[in-house]
């Protein structure tokens, strides 16, 4: 099988955002047509993106040229020292990978080197075409969502380069699993490792770069879960936490807004499947007095199952977290999806309801990013409309900069 390889450098070694890159990225261009070719087929096309013009890339372009890679300058924004156009290469890439596909019908395979989510559409029609689409990258800062929907994901780490089917387990799968078997209480340690691969049959802590159960939980899922030493056993219960994130601080630095979003908060990215959800979710709640466990709302609102468990969840998470959704206190003990959910008594319409989810939404963003602007929401979540919908995150902004929390209804 010959294969096209196309890297985003920047993306690949965690410049994005910065001036500096992620020491713990560890990748040599040698080392991986050399690992590609021994496990793949040949590499009869290559070509990097990247900003040439930074002394950090002068060994780079070195080994580049005895390669005789192609080498593509990518464009930086007008603003700060290091300021990408987002999503640019990441499109560049795709459309070179159709065109090449195109020119050389024995290309099999196209290997990725990005976690940009904007490859999605074109992972999505080359594997169509019948080709095969690897992403490769550092395991610690794939997109979750690149790896679930290529062939394979091979990761650079230290002890060299090794491939990820798409059916081994990613760390959003567990956490969810963490998440949902811890909703009601703690667990022995034993226990919750027995629960978790019941749940997921092919989970390894090996996947991982872990020895055990309990170095998994401390060094992947630390900002999920909350550990306990008791005198007749280890104890394992929820973090202080919501929606938490697999990723360190520096990692989160480096994703640009759909990344970091997709790491930090759960929501349906597809802005025409989110705006029914939210609606209908409105109209069933706006009834006086009705009320439903998230179960039966889901079953309702999305029978088919079309929103994946994660988003769901999140969004369910951020409609509570921004007052839109309550809770009632008396379901509080059962698993999550057995909760009983009503609307908030001060929701006063359904741009009152919007405005408070996405105000819940991009909380977090706004606090770590201080550049963040309406606009930069509004080509997020609504790109094909971005100015109709540009006076709605306006207004979001305008509860973000002068939080009022709204008073807990009575039942």
């Amino acid at each position: 099988m010959q294969l096209a390889l196309l890297i985003d450098y920047d993306n690949l070694m965690g410049f994005t955002g910065k001036s500096e890159g992620d020491p713990t990225r560890n990748y040599s261009h040698p080392d991986a047509v050399a690992y590609l070719e021994n496990h793949y087929g040949p590499v009869v096309y290559s070509k990097a993106f990247g900003d040439w013009t930074a002394p950090r890339t002068r060994r780079t372009i070195g080994d580049l040229a005895r390669l005789g890679i192609a080498m593509q300058h990518v464009p930086h924004g007008t603003t700060g020292t290091f300021s990408r156009i987002p999503g640019f290469a990441a499109v560049t890439m795709g459309l070179d990978a159709l065109d090449i596909i195109a020119a050389n019908p024995n290309i099999g395979g196209v290997v990725f080197g990005s976690n940009d989510l904007a490859l999605l559409p074109f992972i999505t029609r080359i594997r169509t075409s019948g080709r095969k689409v690897y992403i490769l990258g550092a395991e610690a800062a794939a997109a979750a969502a690149l790896t679930r929907v290529s062939d394979e994901f091979i990761s650079t780490n230290e002890s060299g380069m090794r491939s990820k089917t798409p059916n081994t387990v990613d760390k959003s799968q567990v956490l969810y699993q963490l998440k949902t078997i811890l909703a009601t209480a703690e667990l022995p340690i034993g226990e919750l490792e027995s629960k978790i691969q019941a749940a997921l049959p092919d989970f390894s802590v090996a996947d991982f770069a872990c020895s055990d159960f309990e170095e998994f939980l401390r060094n992947i899922a630390n900002t999920t879960v909350k550990i306990t030493k008791k005198e007749d056993d280890t104890y394992i219960g929820l973090g202080n936490c919501h929606n938490a994130s697999a990723y360190s601080d520096e990692e989160l630095n480096s994703f640009d807004l759909a990344q970091y979003m997709q790491a930090t908060r759960w929501h349906i990215t597809d802005g025409e499947i989110r705006d029914k959800v939210l609606h209908n979710i409105y109209v069933i709640f706006s009834e006086k007095g009705r009320e439903m466990t998230n179960e039966e709302l889901r079953n309702t609102i999305d029978p088919e199952h079309v929103v994946e468990d994660r988003p769901w969840q999140g969004t369910i998470w951020s409609l509570i977290f921004g007052a839109c959704l309550w809770e009632n206190p008396k379901s509080n003990s059962q698993p999550q999806s057995r909760r009983l959910l009503s609307l908030f008594r001060t929701v006063a319409n359904e741009d009152d309801f919007l405005i408070r989810y996405y105000t819940s939404l991009f909380k977090k963003a706004y606090e770590d990013r201080p550049q963040l602007t309406p606009r930069d929401c509004a080509e997020l979540m609504h790109p094909e409309d971005v100015e109709a919908s540009l006076p709605l995150f306006e207004k979001v902004f305008e509860n973000l900069r002068n939080p009022a929390p709204p008073k807990i209804p009575t039942k």
